[in-house]
């Protein structure tokens, strides 16, 4: 049985500096921060808003996150799934293996790499 997506919730793309994603994401491109994420030197990340509830994350500098199991979080993209269970399921069935967290206030996240090894977030939207 299928997956069944909503929808990109977010994509994660790393930048090294917090003045060049000011600069493109904010000035050029005109996006708006999230003010969910405000700046927070221990967590160098912001949010931006696209529009029809996607954003784009920009963590800043050398510092990549893990899941509890030790997976990188590094660039990826996340898509909003029906039934974040029924997805853990069908990973199984299909001998995909994903790696999982729980985060308060964003709820279970799965964690599984594409057959070419990019990243993909699966959470229930």
């Amino acid at each position: 049985m299928a997956i069944k997506v909503l929808g990109l919730q977010h994509a994660n793309i790393r930048l090294a500096e917090k003045e060049q994603a000011e600069d493109f994401y904010g000035r050029i491109l005109g996006l708006e921060r999230d003010p969910r994420m405000p700046w927070n030197e221990d967590r160098p990340l912001m949010w931006w808003n696209i529009g029809g509830g996607a954003q784009l994350h920009t963590p800043i500098g050398e510092r990549v996150n893990t899941t509890p199991f030790g997976m990188p979080i590094g660039s990826h993209f996340a898509l909003a799934v029906q039934d974040v269970e029924e997805a853990k399921r069908t990973l199984e069935a299909e001998g995909i293996h994903y790696d999982e967290q729980t985060l308060p206030g964003r709820g279970l996240q799965l964690f599984v790499s594409d057959p070419a090894g990019n990243l993909v977030e699966l959470f229930q939207g």
